[in-house]
C-alpha cells in the first residue's frame, strides 16, 4: 500500500457523527496533498452553517486517524466555505481541542455529543442487521445469536454494516469476543422478545432519519459545488453561526 492509499484508508474510517457515513462516502473530502511527512486535507460541507460541533469532530478525527500512520508527522486541515473555517482549521492543525478553540462558547467537551450519536448509529446498524435476519427466517433465534454466529452468517449480505456495528459496539465499551451476545440495547440490557416489534420500530425511525439526512446533505453538497449555468452565485452566510453548547 502506498502513502496515498494509506491516507484514504484512514479517511474512510472517519464518520460524520450525525449521519453515520464516512467523509469519503459523503464526498466531504475535496483534495488531499502529501508532502513528505505532512498531509493537507481540504474538506467541504453541504452548507456554510453546518454545525461547528460536527465539523470539528470530523476534522479532529481526520487529524487523529492520519497521525496513526507512522510516517505522518503533521496534518493540516483546510475546511473551506464554513462559518467557523478559520477557528477550526487553525485549532485542529495546531492539535488543539474543541474547548480550547471555542473557549468562550463551549461549556464542556464533545464526548457527550459523540456518545449521543454513537448510540443512534448503533441502533441504526443493529436494526438493519436484525431485519436481514428476519427476512432470512431467523427471527426466533436472532436475539440469542453470538458474535461468532454472525461473522459468516448467510443472512448478513452487507459485511460493511456488520463491521461498522462491531466498531460501534467497541466504541460504546462492549466486548466483541466470539461468545458475546450479538444484539442488546445500547445500555447493555437484553432486548425483550415480547417488545421486539416496539424496539425495532424505534430503531427503524432512527435509521430512516439518519438516511434521510444523509441524502439531504448530499443533495445540498452537490447543489452547492456543482458548476452553475448562470455564474457562481453568491454564498449565503449566517453571521450568528456558533457551536451548540455541550
Amino acid at each position: 500500500m502506498n502513502n496515498q492509499e494509506a491516507v484514504f484508508e484512514k479517511l474512510n474510517l472517519v464518520y460524520d457523527p450525525e449521519l453515520d457515513k464516512s467523509v469519503l462516502e459523503m464526498q466531504f473530502i475535496e483534495e488531499v496533498n502529501i508532502q513528505v511527512d505532512t498531509v493537507t486535507v481540504v474538506m467541504r460541507l453541504p452548507t456554510f452553517w453546518c454545525s461547528p460541533n460536527f465539523a470539528f469532530i470530523m476534522a479532529e478525527d481526520i487529524r487523529d486517524r492520519l497521525l496513526e500512520l507512522e510516517w505522518v508527522n503533521k496534518v493540516l486541515l483546510n475546511l473551506k466555505d464554513h462559518c467557523s473555517s478559520d477557528d477550526i482549521n487553525k485549532g485542529v492543525s495546531e492539535g488543539k481541542s474543541f474547548e480550547e478553540v471555542f473557549a468562550n462558547l463551549a461549556n464542556g467537551n464533545l464526548n457527550e455529543v459523540r456518545n449521543t450519536f454513537r448510540i443512534k448509529s448503533f441502533m441504526s446498524r443493529q436494526e438493519h442487521l436484525l431485519r436481514e435476519l428476519m427476512s432470512f427466517g431467523a427471527e426466533n433465534e436472532m436475539l440469542s445469536l453470538r458474535i461468532k454466529d454472525l461473522n459468516n452468517h448467510p443472512a448478513i449480505t452487507d459485511k460493511k454494516v456488520w463491521k461498522r456495528y462491531l466498531t460501534l459496539r467497541s466504541e460504546l465499551g462492549f466486548s466483541n469476543q466470539p461468545e458475546e451476545l450479538a444484539f442488546f440495547k445500547s445500555t447493555g440490557e437484553q432486548i425483550d422478545p415480547l417488545k421486539l416489534s416496539e424496539y425495532l420500530l424505534e430503531a427503524r425511525r432512527t435509521r430512516m432519519s439518519m438516511e434521510f439526512n444523509a441524502n439531504h446533505c448530499l443533495g445540498l453538497l452537490n447543489t452547492r459545488y456543482q458548476p452553475k449555468l448562470a455564474g457562481e452565485g453568491k454564498e449565503i452566510e449566517n453571521e450568528s453561526c456558533t457551536p451548540t453548547r455541550v
